[in-house]
Order: structure tokens, then C-alpha cells, then sequence
């Protein structure tokens, strides 16, 4: 057994003894789903939709807070009594009812003008970026544009320069932009309201990206105020090197979450 499986087995084994107080919240690309080129591709790695089902009658809460969607996370993921936080907890889709922050709604206008300027961009235009509707913000994706860096500087550019022209904030991820509101809300915010409306007096968030460090800060700032908590992180040959130096523990991949979450269901 390695020296990070072993403390993967000893963090387990004690979220495991106080299980009805722990709350669990997941990201989802790059933590539940291995990344890929094409992001509407992206699904759950085989065998993780499993370990939920008996994780939710046995913890506090389970969370998944993503920056897509919550029907999208509602759909693939598919397991009753899990909370579906989309758009950085923003939109929320529990027991097939969907809840968004009115102020997202009153943007709607400003978002589809913002994507229909980035359509009409020469760098997003001519490179074959990805544009992904999230109905409440837009996103540029570059992941799957063979020259990728020849083109970086000229995307960035104009997403910065159209997210200021439509009253938008930009959100920059490992090969995405996103063009959102600029409406207060991040997976830390989320992962606050898990935790008070689920009671829990543990909380455990799991991630692998820039999005993730506001949660993190949140497990920290919990932490101070009574709670116990603890910050995984995801690795990958993308992580952040400043997500994994604040971590509590580190997993190797999707693969690795299944692991954590397995002997948690175990």
C-alpha cells in the first residue's frame, strides 16, 4: 500500500465513524469525470454512480457543485437525494426541482448578446472554439483545438474585452473562459449553504481546478468556526499547483475519488 493510499484509508476510516454529521461535496469535471476533449462528452467514471446511492442515506448531505448546469449534473449523474449545485451554486436542482438566483434570470439578455459577439469574434470564429450555452453564462472552450496556444492570447482577448463591453464578469479555467453574471456566487458559497441546511458538523469538499479554491477557502474558514474539515484535491497533469499545496490529502484522478468513495460506502 503507498503512503497516499494509506492516508486515503485513514481519512476515510474517520469520516466514516461520524458519517451522519459529514458533508460531502464533489466537483464534477476532472474529479467525477475524467476530462476530456469534448466537454458535453464528459460522464462519471464507471462504478462512481454506485458509491452515491448508499453515501446519500448515510451522510449528512452529498453535493456535487460544478460550473455546469444543475440538470446537466442532475441528468448524468442521476441519483436521488443528491444536490445538484450548477453554475458555482447559483442554480440548484434537488428532487427534480430547479431553483436559480433571479438575478441570473434578469442577465439572460446581456449573457446572449455577450455569446452571439463571441460567435461573431475572429478568434473564436476562425480557431474552432467551443461555445457552450449554460443559459446563464457562456462559455469558449479550446481543449479540443489542435493549436490551442497559437490561439490563447487572441481568445483571451476578446472574451475580456466582451465580458466588459455586455457587463459581464470573465471566469478563466484550464482552457475555458467563461462570461458570466457578475452576481456574487462561487463553490464556496455552495458549499456554506450544504453544510448549514444539511446541519452537518463535518464537511469534506473534493476538487480539482481553479473553481475549486473558493470552496476550499470555505472547508478553512468552516474550520474556524467550529467545524471540521478537510480539502482534496484532485490530481492531474492540469492541477492547479496551488489547489494541491492546500490540500489536506490528494488523489490521483477520478480513479482515485472511486477509491475515497468506495471505502466511505464500504
Amino acid at each position: 500500500m503507498s503512503a497516499g493510499t494509506a492516508t486515503a484509508e485513514r481519512a476515510a476510516a474517520t469520516l466514516v465513524e461520524r458519517a451522519r454529521e459529514v458533508a460531502l461535496c464533489l466537483d464534477f469535471d476532472g474529479t467525477l469525470s475524467p476530462v476530456v476533449d469534448d466537454p458535453q462528452a464528459a460522464r462519471p467514471l464507471q462504478g462512481v454512480v454506485a458509491q452515491l446511492e448508499p453515501l446519500v442515506n448515510r451522510l449528512a448531505a452529498v453535493a456535487i457543485i460544478s460550473g455546469r448546469p444543475a440538470p446537466y449534473l442532475a441528468e448524468h449523474v442521476g441519483v436521488a437525494g443528491v444536490r445538484y449545485l450548477g453554475l458555482y451554486g447559483l442554480q440548484e436542482m434537488y428532487e427534480g426541482r430547479v431553483e436559480v438566483d433571479p438575478r441570473l434570470e434578469a442577465a439572460r439578455p446581456a449573457v446572449a448578446a455577450a455569446e452571439a459577439a463571441l460567435r461573431e469574434s475572429a478568434a473564436v470564429r476562425d480557431s474552432g472554439a467551443w461555445l457552450e450555452d449554460k443559459v446563464y453564462s457562456v462559455a469558449v472552450h479550446t481543449r479540443r483545438i489542435p493549436d490551442r496556444d497559437l490561439w490563447t492570447d487572441g481568445i483571451d482577448r476578446a472574451a475580456r474585452e466582451i465580458a466588459d463591453q455586455k457587463g459581464l464578469e470573465l471566469i478563466p479555467g484550464t482552457m475555458v473562459w467563461e462570461l458570466r453574471p457578475a452576481v456574487r456566487g462561487d463553490k464556496g458559497d455552495g458549499v456554506r449553504r450544504v453544510v448549514a441546511e444539511s446541519g452537518a458538523r463535518t464537511v469534506v469538499m473534493v476538487g480539482d481546478d481553479l473553481g475549486d479554491l473558493p470552496a476550499f477557502a470555505a472547508v478553512s474558514q468552516l474550520a474556524t468556526e467550529g467545524h471540521e474539515g478537510m480539502r482534496v484535491a484532485v490530481r492531474s497533469e492540469e492541477a492547479p499547483a496551488e489547489l494541491l499545496s492546500s490540500a489536506d490529502l490528494v488523489l490521483e484522478g477520478p480513479a482515485g475519488v472511486l477509491e475515497f468513495l468506495r471505502k466511505l460506502a464500504a
